[in-house]
């Protein structure tokens, strides 16, 4: 599948796979260089047959020895756990909140947060230094606080565009399903596009407001960095976002497991 772990002549590489409600990304980096990415749709199971698809043979020129998986669906965890630790030779590294990430905990509840949350932060914090608010736009809208001292502080969690549109016209009777789409002008001349402006225009005024909130809360020096895919529609919009990084949780993925090296 991958090249074996046999063949000397290729440099080694770190695989990293974020899996998430809707998508899973792969990337394969070489020393810190990204040489192959890719993402598929969330599948119901983990087969052969679509880690081929995920992590095609051939595709890069280095053999993988470690892999780390930062996972918000737990039903697969198990098949990734035991697919990927057959083509890496080595046992894969979970992201959660017990790994080394260089974050202090400073919420209720550590063992609640997302994988991917830690590692969005921990890549956050191996391109910057804190104070830091990291926004991630996907099914859901997730922002995330580092003060100075590295003490994760917090956050909030909005639906995300697509999810919001779906759900509403899901519970209004007389509503036909609604694909989100980014509106040509706040003003909808039909029921349709309503949803889709007030959802959207709605989410752009929220950014703005909990990114002043936030602000305020960590300092002057705060920087904002987003990631995820919804956020390529927001971005031309004056959200007060300072740095925009779409492999944000791979370079996260990638900073804890140089962290926990030999800790698995």
């Amino acid at each position: 599948m991958i090249p074996a772990a046999g063949t000397d002549s290729l440099n080694t590489g770190l695989l990293v796979v974020d899996v998430g409600n809707t998508s899973i990304s792969a990337a394969v980096f070489s020393e810190q260089r990204i040489v192959f990415r890719n993402h598929l749709p969330t599948p119901e199971r983990v087969s052969p047959g679509f880690l081929k698809r995920l992590v095609p043979p051939g595709r890069f020129a280095c053999r993988i020895v470690a892999v780390c998986i930062s996972s918000v669906v737990p039903r697969l965890n198990v098949a990734l756990r035991g697919s990927l630790e057959q083509i890496s030779g080595t046992r894969p590294l979970f992201v959660d909140h017990r790994c080394r990430t260089g974050l202090k905990w400073k919420i209720d509840r550590p063992a609640e947060l997302g994988a991917d949350r830690i590692a969005d932060m921990a890549g956050a914090l191996s391109l910057a230094e804190p104070p830091l608010l990291v926004i991630d736009s996907g099914t859901a809208i997730t922002f995330d606080l580092v003060n100075g001292r590295r003490e994760y502080l917090g956050g909030s969690i909005l639906p995300g565009e697509a999810i919001a549109v779906r759900s509403l016209a899901e519970n209004t009777a007389k509503l036909r399903p609604i694909v989100f789409a980014v509106p040509a002008s706040p003003r909808g001349t039909n029921t349709g596009d309503q949803i889709r402006a007030g959802i959207h225009y709605g989410t752009i005024g929220a950014l703005r407001h909990l990114v002043g909130l936030y602000r305020r809360i960590l300092g002057r020096k705060t920087i904002v960095m987003a990631t995820g895919g919804l956020m390529r529609h927001l971005k031309k919009e004056n959200i007060g976002v300072d740095r925009f990084e779409a492999d944000l949780i791979f370079f996260g993925m990638r900073a804890i497991h140089e962290r926990n090296r030999g800790r698995r």
